[in-house]
């Protein structure tokens, strides 16, 4: 109704101008010049001077719709009619705008709601005229990009105001803005489909107040993109945190099953095999950043039926199911397996299944399965190639156990079923397993004893078989069609000296290296135990090697098979030396620059005793593996000396395949054209 009484005076005014002059004037409103030949009479025709237009979100504009104002049933009085209209031409120029220092009186309240309770009596048609004039008033306010719009009710400038100033806002500041925000939804701008939803829901408002518009500036908007942005920001982070925490209780959950695989004695000092030492190296990979450029992958238990490619039905039921459920049906599983669980009182006090080899009867299981199923997880991703390479920081240990037979603080052979499921289940041809750690690995030796597919490679501590477990001798080469793929490097000797970095790059150089190029694996897995490094006591080791070495071994695997090497932990107690043996290793597998070896390393020879046990390994498999042959003569030479006989042999052999390819062109000169000796010479093949 203020409107109304606002438009009738300004009319009046132009109208007299118009007049004065001679005709309507150019300086005239836009609502005025487009509304001018209207009147408030119901029987006025609609307007026809504009054209129709289509707007790609409002939808189509017909002007024939659009009727002047008209009076009403619900409008006041003459007298009240006069006196508002006196107080608003007391107003500012703008009927939107009021002064907050002017509250509404109790007659312009009761006039408001007459007006809303007189709504119904207004015809469609003559309301959106309404709506059509505070618009076309209100763009000419703003004097902006409003004016070319066509006609917006008044319950969606809302949503349009939100449009447009996000779009000049992003003209203004040149940045791109969020499209959605984390843990929401999404935020998007008003579509077609959901004005349309809004205008079949839309009810007339009984009661507005015209609110001052806002009063926008660029650092206005400025301020409110940063404020935006900054919320944004926050949600990421909010989503990243609890990202993360969700991986941390998962890791967490999964440190909290291998923790509670010890001992019921509780003392953890008297067994070297205990939860410290996954916690002490996955803590020194967080503290190097090596853990942040690796990709974490989840754990999972193993099924019993992979644990079953390798042991038998009975082991498995025996120590990878629930111990109470074993007790309920100890007399049934019996009969079953013709088996029964055998545990031994340890000096400790606790319950074990030999004499060092403890078992929980609650936690035991699930840690041995759980190490199991992510030995397993990581080797199939490695062999797929979603993964380049991968370290297994895993616990209980693997590689002692037998078919049937827990032993050395071992239970399930991770690594030896993992192997067996990539032949089952990915058809991988060839596979190498390379077991560094100071004790031989019986169970992995025994699950791939007659498989010519599986090249076992084991350096070890034996001693003519004095050394736990007593096992790999350098005669035991295999079975069947398996002969020749099981390789024992044994060393004999025992500690007088204990065997170094020299002996064990040595026995990589003229044994492990040759064997492995020649056999040419598809994926290389390492039973990765660091117990020869220096700090293990002689039952649990002795030897001296230091951590660096492992780095350097893992680099010389990492030529083989396109890179796809996956470590398993197996032993290795000393807390300070697996540490740093890991972070070698790790170092390694993400192609860092290792630390190079000191010169007395690389000039000192290995030990007679070293000497002679590489010599019964090559005499042994020389009959297997041609490519070990030529080394037998410089297993006592130092790395440099051996890597200065290595390039005198390599340019002997190019020497040799010059002087072939020159005797071949000087007898068949006499019937090849001149010509012929442009054409480039042929690479010689069948040298060793």
């Amino acid at each position: 109704m203020r409107l109304q009484e606002f438009v009738l005076n300004k009319k009046k005014a132009l109208a007299q101008r118009s007049l004065n002059q001679g005709g309507v004037h150019n300086d005239a409103p836009y609502w005025y010049r487009k509304t001018q030949h209207s009147s408030l009479d119901q029987s006025s025709p609609p307007q026809t001077g504009v054209s129709t237009y289509n707007h790609p979100v409002l939808g189509v504009y017909n002007p024939r719709d659009d009727f002047p104002l008209r009076k009403t049933a619900s409008e006041p009085n003459l007298k009240l009619r006069s006196r508002l209209k006196q107080k608003v031409s007391e107003r500012r120029s703008s009927p939107l705008l009021r002064r907050r220092d002017s509250p509404i009186t109790t007659a312009k309240k009761r006039s408001l709601d007459m007006a809303g309770k007189g709504r119904t009596n207004i015809h469609p048609k003559r309301r959106d005229t309404i709506h059509r004039t505070m618009a076309h008033h209100f763009a000419d306010f703003m004097d902006g990009p409003l004016k070319a719009l066509p006609f917006i009710p008044p319950y969606r400038w809302p949503c349009l105001a939100f449009e447009f100033y996000f779009e000049n806002l992003h003209k203004q500041t040149k940045s791109v803005l969020p499209v959605c925000l984390p843990g929401v939804s999404g935020l998007s701008m008003p579509s077609a489909a959901s004005i349309a939803k809004l205008q079949r829901q839309h009810r007339p408002l009984g009661r507005t107040q015209s609110a001052p518009l806002p009063q926008g500036s660029a650092a206005q908007a400025h301020a409110q993109a940063l404020a935006l942005q900054q919320l944004v920001v926050q949600q990421q982070h909010q989503q990243f945190l609890e990202k993360h925490k969700q991986q941390f209780q998962q890791q967490q959950l999964h440190l909290n099953k291998v923790r509670k695989h010890q001992c019921m004695c509780g003392n953890t000092n008297s067994h070297p095999e205990h939860a410290g030492r996954i916690q002490s190296i996955w803590s020194r990979l967080q503290e190097t950043g090596l853990r942040a450029q690796c990709e974490c992958i989840r754990g999972r238990k193993a099924t019993l039926e992979e644990l079953q490619t390798v042991h038998s039905e009975a082991h498995v039921l025996l120590y990878g199911t629930n111990p109470l459920r074993q007790k309920l049906d100890c007399k049934p599983l019996a009969r079953r397996c013709s088996v029964t669980p055998m545990f031994v009182r340890l000096p400790c006090g606790g319950v074990g299944v030999d004499s060092d080899t403890i078992w929980n009867e609650v936690h035991s299981s699930s840690a041995a399965r759980l190490a199991v199923g992510s030995v397993v997880e990581l080797v199939f991703k490695v062999a797929t190639g979603e993964l380049k390479n991968g370290f297994a920081v895993v616990r209980p240990p693997g590689h002692h156990a037998e078919e049937s037979t827990p032993m050395g603080f071992c239970y399930f052979n991770s690594v030896a079923i993992a192997a067996k499921l990539l032949q089952q289940r990915l058809n991988v041809n060839k596979i190498l397993i390379v077991d560094w750690d100071v004790h031989h690995g019986n169970g992995t030796q025994q699950a791939f004893y007659d498989d010519p597919n599986v090249l076992y490679i084991s350096i070890h501590r034996y001693d003519d078989g004095n050394f736990f477990p007593g096992s790999g001798a350098p005669d035991e080469v295999g079975s069947g069609p398996g002969v020749g793929f099981n390789v024992n490097v044994a060393f004999t000797g025992g500690l007088d000296p204990p065997m170094g970095d020299v002996e064990y790059l040595a026995a990589f150089r003229s044994v492990v290296m040759p064997i492995a190029n020649e056999f040419a694996p598809d994926i290389v897995l390492v039973s990765s135990g660091f117990d020869a490094v220096e700090g293990h006591p002689p039952p649990l080791g002795g030897y001296t090697l230091t951590s660096k070495c492992f780095g350097y071994l893992t680099r010389q695997l990492m030529g083989l098979a396109g890179g796809r090497v996956v470590l398993a932990l197996e032993g290795g107690h000393y807390l300070t030396a697996i540490c740093d043996a890991s972070e070698a290793c790790v170092a390694a597998l993400l192609g860092q620059q290792l630390e190079p070896l000191p010169n007395a390393v690389l000039e000192q020879r290995p030990n007679p005793n070293a000497v002679r046990s590489l010599e019964r390994v090559l005499d042994t498999h020389s009959k297997y593996w041609r490519s070990v042959q030529r080394f037998s003569p410089r297993l006592g030479l130092s790395l440099k000396e051996a890597k200065r006989g290595d390039s005198e042999e390599a340019e002997a052999v190019s020497a040799m395949a010059s002087l072939s390819v020159a005797n071949t062109s000087s007898s068949s000169s006499s019937t090849v054209d001149q010509r012929s000796d442009t054409r480039p010479a042929q690479k010689p093949f069948g040298f060793f």
